[in-house]
């Protein structure tokens, strides 16, 4: 299943008009300090957010008091977008997870206008729409069925749309703090794991870029 884990090559940018977009975005900015929340469970404003810079996170709560983190996005993503589909109110918390969250504000009428207007753009809110309840449905799996490390090795394996080769890179916006939260473990437990990948001749990971080694040794773990 492709794009289970992250959609980062969903960028807006590269999809919409800028010059649409320039003037709108210099009078519909939202600025966010890193865990300020943007909006709750329950919330009804009819807007969606477009990430101009930084990062946000999208949890939940479960019955222990324990968060549970649906997505982080980055610059070009959207959220809330679940209004196009008739949710009244929202479902999860969007907390500001950047030192610094830059964020346009785009009405539901202004998103229908562009959609109506680009065709592949409409196609592509439904497609992320679709995806991202995918993503969820198996990242509850996982999280349920596996242990830490199965968690990451299943991580790493969908950055790469389970189509790796050898000596193949991929650009990645996560930090190792960032993996720990969204496969439900410490930040520890992801470096140690992931310097023991390197020392074997697996991988080469840095802050933006995975590079896979060796596929078949990693892929005897999976």
């Amino acid at each position: 299943m492709s794009e289970i884990w992250t959609m980062h090559n969903f960028d807006l940018y590269s999809i919409l008009c800028p010059t649409k977009l320039k003037n709108y975005f210099k009078t519909n900015g939202l600025t966010f300090k890193k865990g300020e929340v943007i909006y709750f469970p329950e919330d009804d404003e009819q807007k969606i957010y477009l990430v101009s810079k930084g990062k946000v996170k999208l949890c939940t709560y479960n019955q222990e008091g324990d968060e549970v983190v649906k997505l982080i996005l980055t610059k070009g993503e959207i959220f809330g977008e679940k209004i196009l589909l008739g949710q009244n109110t929202r479902d999860e918390y969007a907390i500001a997870e950047g030192d610094t969250t830059y964020l346009c504000l785009l009405s539901i009428d202004k998103m229908r206008n562009l959609m109506r207007d680009n065709e592949r753009f409409g196609l592509f809110i439904y497609k992320l729409i679709g995806l991202r309840v995918k993503k969820i449905e198996r990242r509850l799996e996982i999280l349920v069925c596996k242990d830490a490390e199965e968690r990451l090795l299943e991580f790493i394996k969908d950055l790469f749309d389970n189509k790796f080769e050898d000596d193949e890179t991929i650009k990645h916006p996560y930090s190792q703090n960032d993996i720990a939260k969204l496969i439900g473990t410490s930040r520890e437990t992801v470096s140690k794991q992931m310097s023991k990948y390197k020392k074997q001749g697996w991988i080469d990971y840095t802050r933006t870029s995975i590079t896979l080694r060796n596929k078949a040794a990693f892929s005897e773990i999976l």
